[in-house]
């Protein structure tokens, strides 16, 4: 097995257990469309590919630099787009991507590597699947290695064409296989600034609060469920002033 430092991406399509049989076929097709043109773009003649299903694992040669991950996440994300108006079947295509630098190579059974166990290990985390689960309109999750977001923030080329600030630091956690490391996710779009940071938040407009007015011997008091609330919540007597 190769030892050096090569470059390893996985791929996973979502929901593909979802959908019918005919419909796994179909998104099988569309997976390895995307994926050949992906390789065709990117690293000509210079990848290793194991594929499974519903995603796939590949490994590229050493001489290929992580200079070329911008231009991987553009040719998926613009792959993506011309991929889903077409989709017969009703859902559209949705990937999560994963990807890590090191010590990587083909053994008896398929890749190994520390590069490999953690990208693999990015690509089933948490953040990777939240970053499409909270964002519905996005159909691309990213997930790069600390050390890789390091090395590429690093590289005047590759930091100039990588939206950097658009990436948000996690920490991947999976005590049953006793993994954690340090990454950086990104779901396609801009992405909020982390949990706590910025400054206060702005004061809502008087249209925006909602407010619930009780009867005279009433007790001020309600149960609200909403799936989102803009604003605020008065509670009051009628007449009293908001």
């Amino acid at each position: 097995m190769t030892r050096t430092g090569r470059l390893c991406v996985a791929v996973d399509l979502e929901g593909y257990s979802r959908r019918s049989h005919a419909g796994q076929e179909h998104a099988q097709d569309v997976l390895r469309t995307l994926l050949d043109l992906l390789w065709q773009r990117v690293a000509p003649g210079a990848v290793q590919r194991q594929p499974n299903g519903d995603g796939e694992v590949a490994l590229l040669d050493e001489t290929v630099g992580i200079g070329v991950v911008p231009e991987l996440l553009r040719v998926l994300r613009n792959g993506l787009r011309r991929a889903n108006p077409h989709d017969r079947v009703g859902e559209r295509y949705r990937l999560r991507v994963a990807a890590d630098h090191g010590p990587a190579g083909r053994a008896r059974n398929g890749f190994a590597g520390d590069a490999v166990v953690r990208t693999c290990r990015l690509l089933d985390s948490a953040p990777a699947r939240d970053a499409l689960d909270t964002r519905p309109g996005s159909d691309l999750s990213v997930v790069l290695s600390g050390s890789l977001f390091d090395a590429l923030a690093a590289d005047p080329g590759a930091h100039a064409a990588l939206p950097a600030a658009e990436f948000v630091p996690v920490r991947v956690v999976d005590p049953a296989k006793s993994f954690a490391a340090p990454a950086w996710v990104h779901a396609g779009t801009p992405l909020p600034a982390p949990r706590g940071a910025g400054g206060p938040r702005p004061a809502p407009a008087t249209g925006d609060v909602m407010r619930v007015e009780v009867a005279d011997g009433g007790q001020v008091g309600a149960i609200v469920q909403v799936r989102e609330l803009r604003g605020g919540l008065v509670l009051g007597r009628p007449g009293e002033p908001r």
